[in-house]
């Protein structure tokens, strides 16, 4: 198997090199561990397709450690002695809400089913999607509604969430370019109206932390999305968000 040597003095091993014959790979990954061991290097990194999962077994035997977990490839860590920590362990999922107000001061407002009350438009952020592009897209599937983002108006974390992650979920302002319902996720969403925002906030079948998320945030210009110069190449941020209010 071929491998390369990171910054951090690890070791990455190229996974389109790895052989599917369960006793070559054991022999292959002894070696590499050999290798490190007398080079004094810290992790060695493998990820593994699903296709070669019969390998886990293998590796989890040498001493290896789940690290993470895509839908199609698994990532195992082997730490020397000298590591007690190993960096970028996913510990949260992300989501967003949408908090829309239209010019008549209404909210657009969705009900799940099996819900009593109503709630901002939202949900998953999913890998590698902008916080931008996640609320755009889930305001459309959940009311039919097209928005332009806005700004970061608010935050919450909460632990635990799922499977022992975390969970960190943006309020995010949007404005309405189309106010028509029409509900494309029929499965999830029962209903979705505009509603005004004195009647969420007062109406008591609304769950209390959304009717105070609004009262706090309607209105409020948060975090605006900026560019900024030099933003590109291997560290170039995805979206920036500053203040644009004045102390």
């Amino acid at each position: 198997m071929e491998f390369i040597l990171d910054k951090f003095n690890g070791i990455i091993i190229d996974v389109t090199s790895v052989p599917n014959d369960t006793k070559i790979f054991e022999q292959e990954l002894t070696e590499i561990l050999q290798f490190s061991s007398e080079n004094r290097k810290g992790i060695t990194w493998l990820s593994l397709p699903i296709s070669q999962s019969q390998l886990i077994p293998v590796a989890t035997q040498a001493g290896f450690v789940f690290h993470n977990c895509l839908e199609a490839e698994i990532t195992l860590v082997h730490k020397s002695d000298s590591v007690s920590f190993v960096p970028f362990i996913p510990t949260h999922t992300l989501g967003a809400g949408a908090l829309i107000t239209n010019d008549d001061h209404e909210l657009l407002v969705i009900k799940e089913h099996g819900m009593t009350g109503y709630k901002l438009p939202g949900g998953h952020i999913e890998l590698a999607e902008n916080i931008e592009e996640s609320i755009i897209r889930e305001t459309l599937e959940e009311t039919g509604v097209e928005a332009t983002f806005q700004s970061v108006v608010g935050m919450t974390t909460k632990h635990p969430y799922q499977f022992g992650k975390s969970n960190l979920y943006f309020i995010c302002h949007l404005t309405a370019d189309t106010q028509d319902i029409d509900i494309q996720d029929t499965h999830e969403i029962a209903e979705a109206k505009w509603i005004s925002v004195d009647e969420f906030i007062e109406d008591e079948k609304n769950f209390p932390f959304n009717r105070q998320m609004v009262r706090a945030l309607v209105g409020k210009k948060g975090l605006k999305k900026v560019k900024v110069e030099g933003n590109h190449g291997l560290h170039k941020k995805q979206e920036i968000f500053f203040s644009h209010t004045e102390l």
